[in-house]
């Protein structure tokens, strides 16, 4: 993908919206350090800030607990010093080690006729289907040839709504009847994929409940039919809602125990005030964030980038 659509629009908008995001996530954070003297009462109103942007406890205490010995063992006494010491505390929660370069390339077709195929998966209502409309259109715009499957045969109503998507972008999708089996509609689609010279193969899964086990179980088994295709393993992106807050790590942790997956997009951040659960997801499963959806609009998806979230967190 060429930059200004792996980014998911231009500099400029990634700006605003990361701005917009850390005033209401963190404004109560960024005002704890202008004109006050440090003192116990900072530290608990910190720490109360932190949670309630939905951070996590234990990780607002291990970073707090970092901060205040850093300050200590550097004797620093001005607010604005502790904040650079925080600032630096969640560049640190969302590095990992993530080589965000090499995780987009990996999401690129690899070309020889050999579609890249990706699964979206997650709980109902999270917005697998418009997150699966955004990332073709990133495609599309890129210059590659899409096709989408759809798997949900649960509901008619989830098949209707990936059509009207796919006759929006003028993809063909392929669809069963209701009821059908979820691997031979992606079995169909890479198959159609192949015939069709398509490059990229996007699958729309059912939602699932994290528990629903013969659910889970359903997706280990289109990731072994999309293998018997002789396509590479397909990519797995877990779509999360950023405004179920603390609920959204306990979908991750049952979606990575049981499939694991790529990725994460997090949805609905342009309505959410508990946008500190990016950091528990980097912290508790390392699990890099590739993109963050702003609204419901066909374009509303933005490449995530730890770097540029950081300063604008606390600008």
């Amino acid at each position: 993908m060429n930059k200004e659509h792996e980014c998911g629009g231009t500099n400029n908008g990634t700006e605003s919206l990361s701005r917009s995001l850390g005033h209401r996530w963190f404004s109560k954070v960024s005002s704890l350090f202008k004109g006050k003297t440090l003192n116990d009462d900072i530290w608990d109103e910190l720490e109360e800030a932190l949670i309630l942007s939905d951070v996590g406890v234990s990780i607002a205490s291990c970073m707090l607990d970092k901060v205040k010995t850093e300050a200590q063992a550097t004797s620093m006494h001005q607010p604005s010093e502790v904040l650079g010491i925080l600032k630096s505390q969640v560049r640190s929660l969302l590095a990992h080690g993530v080589d965000y370069s090499a995780l987009i390339k990996s999401l690129h077709p690899s070309g020889a006729n050999n579609p890249i195929v990706i699964l979206f998966v997650g709980v109902n209502g999270v917005g697998k289907t418009t997150t699966l409309a955004k990332m073709a259109r990133m495609y599309i715009d890129s210059g590659h040839n899409v096709i989408i499957g759809a798997a949900d045969t649960f509901r008619a109503a989830a098949v209707d709504q990936i059509k009207i998507w796919g006759e929006g972008l003028k993809l063909d999708v392929i669809a069963h009847s209701q009821g059908s089996d979820p691997s031979a509609v992606v079995f169909d689609t890479i198959e159609a994929a192949k015939a069709r010279k398509k490059d990229v193969v996007l699958i729309d899964t059912a939602g699932r409940m994290h528990n629903s086990i013969n659910l889970m179980d359903e997706l280990n088994k289109m990731s072994r039919v999309a293998a018997k295709t002789g396509v590479e393993k397909p990519k797995t992106i877990l779509v999360l809602d950023a405004s179920t807050g603390q609920n959204g790590l306990q979908q991750a942790r049952s979606f990575l125990g049981s499939t694991g997956c790529d990725g994460i997009v997090l949805t609905k951040l342009d309505g959410s005030s508990r946008g500190g659960v990016i950091l528990s997801v980097y912290t508790e499963f390392q699990m890099p964030v590739i993109y963050i959806g702003t609204g419901e609009k066909i374009q509303d998806l933005q490449l995530f980038d730890p770097n540029q979230f950081v300063e604008d967190l606390f600008s």
